[in-house]
C-alpha cells in the first residue's frame, strides 16, 4: 500500500485507520478467549476450618474402659478381676473359678450389668439360712401352734426346728446356756454368734425363757 497516497487522501486515510482498529479489536477478543480464566481466591469467611489435629485423640479417649471388680465369698479365687465393659455378674464370677458347691447361686443377678469398682459377694448357703424357707417357716408354725419353745429347756435338735436355725446354731445356742447360765431373756439369743437382727426377729415371737 501507498502511504504516500493515502496521506493525501484523508477519507482513505480514515476508512484505512478504521480498518485497523477493527483488527486490533477482534485480535484483542480472540486472545481473551483463550486465555484461561483464573477464579478469584473465596474470601477467608468462606474458608472452612480445619479440624484441629487432636480431634482424633480426643474420640480414642472416650472409647470405654475395661471393668475394675472384686469378687467374694463362696468362690475358689476371691479376688480383683479385670472385666471388659458390659460384662455380668456371672462373668465376674466364672473369672474367680465359678462357684463352690455350698454357694446360694439364687440370691445372686447372673445378669445383672456390672459397674467399675463393683463387689460382686457369693453367698454360701450357711449365710442365707437367717432368709429361712418354706420348709422351716411350715416347722415354725407346727411350733406356734405346740406353745413357745423355752430356751432354758429346748435340745439341740429342739431348736433346730425353729427357722433359719440350723445345727449349728442350734449348739451354739445350748452352748451359751451352758457356758454364761441360764437365759433370763429372750435377748439373750443376740449374744449368740450368727444370730443377727434379721434371723432374731424371726425367731422371737417363737421362744421363752423359763425358771
Amino acid at each position: 500500500m501507498d502511504f504516500g497516497v493515502v496521506m493525501r487522501r484523508p477519507r482513505l486515510a480514515a476508512a484505512v485507520a478504521c480498518f485497523l482498529a477493527g483488527v486490533l479489536v477482534l485480535g484483542l477478543a480472540l486472545v481473551t478467549r483463550t486465555t484461561p480464566q483464573i477464579a478469584p481466591d473465596p474470601p477467608l469467611e468462606a474458608v472452612e476450618a480445619a479440624p484441629p489435629r487432636d480431634a482424633a485423640v480426643a474420640t480414642e479417649g472416650d472409647a470405654p474402659r475395661e471393668l475394675v471388680v472384686y469378687v467374694t465369698g463362696a468362690v475358689p479365687h476371691p479376688d480383683v478381676y479385670r472385666l471388659p465393659p458390659g460384662a455380668r455378674v456371672k462373668d465376674a464370677v466364672i473369672a474367680a473359678g465359678g462357684m463352690n458347691p455350698d454357694a446360694a447361686a439364687e440370691q445372686l443377678n447372673l445378669a445383672e450389668t456390672l459397674s467399675d469398682a463393683a463387689h460382686v459377694h457369693v453367698p454360701s448357703v450357711a449365710e442365707t439360712a437367717d432368709l429361712g424357707s418354706a420348709a422351716p417357716a411350715a416347722s415354725a408354725a407346727s411350733a406356734a401352734g405346740a406353745g413357745l419353745l423355752d430356751l432354758n429347756r429346748a435340745t439341740a435338735a429342739d431348736l433346730e426346728e425353729l427357722p433359719g436355725i440350723g445345727k449349728t446354731l442350734a449348739e451354739r445356742i445350748v452352748a451359751r446356756r451352758t457356758e454364761a447360765g441360764p437365759y433370763t431373756a429372750v435377748e439373750g439369743l443376740r449374744e449368740v454368734t450368727g444370730i443377727g437382727a434379721k434371723l432374731y426377729s424371726q425367731i422371737e415371737p417363737l421362744v421363752t425363757v423359763g425358771p
